[in-house]
């Protein structure tokens, strides 16, 4: 009898907890799971500037084509300026990893604006960076304005930064994407 009972017993538990991990494992429809944000491969950070002056149009890149470690990077320019000068600055984020098929991350940044922050910052260069963009709250990055002042040598930090739910106007908080110093020269 003892037996009958404690098979009984075990049934029960055995069909009970089955149906207690069942119950769990069903996804509630109304709240998905939220998707992953997954890291974009950026194997190339692009400075556009224009002398507002004159007009003229310069490029800068640094390029490493296989991303962090691995290979040294193909290209990495050196800014050069012209002294007592003005610019408007664009900065574009690319994978070029597949020449076939270049993606241009820069959208992918301005679609979470909310959530992300560029941070260009000077060393040794008299040159004067102001921020032209927004997310509508904060500082974006993308866009913004180098006035520079008598020669010098130094760099340009440029920092990508990924702040998911803590942004807040500074590079401090949140994940490093991408940050590359750009030797730089005003002459």
């Amino acid at each position: 009898m003892k037996t009958k009972s404690n098979l009984k017993a075990i049934l029960f538990l055995g069909s009970f907890m089955a149906l207690a991990i069942s119950i769990n494992s069903c996804k509630d429809p109304e709240n998905p799971t939220p998707p992953t944000n997954e890291e974009e491969l950026i194997t190339t950070l692009k400075v556009e500037l224009t002398d507002t002056l004159s007009g003229q149009k310069l490029n800068y890149f640094f390029r490493d084509l296989d991303g962090e470690g691995g290979n040294a990077p193909s290209q990495w320019d050196t800014i050069k300026l012209s002294n007592s000068s003005f610019y408007k600055v664009s900065i574009k984020f690319l994978n070029e990893s597949n020449s076939n098929a270049v993606q241009d991350i820069t959208q992918e940044i301005l679609a979470e604006q909310a959530d992300h922050i560029v941070c260009s910052t000077p060393q040794g260069v008299n040159t004067i960076i102001t921020v032209t963009d927004t997310d509508g709250t904060y500082k974006l990055g993308l866009a913004s304005t180098w006035k520079t002042t008598t020669p010098s040598i130094g760099n340009i930090t440029i920092i990508l930064k990924h702040q998911p739910g803590i942004k807040n106007g500074s590079c401090d908080p949140g994940e490093t994407d991408v940050q590359v110093t750009f030797p730089t020269v005003i002459k």
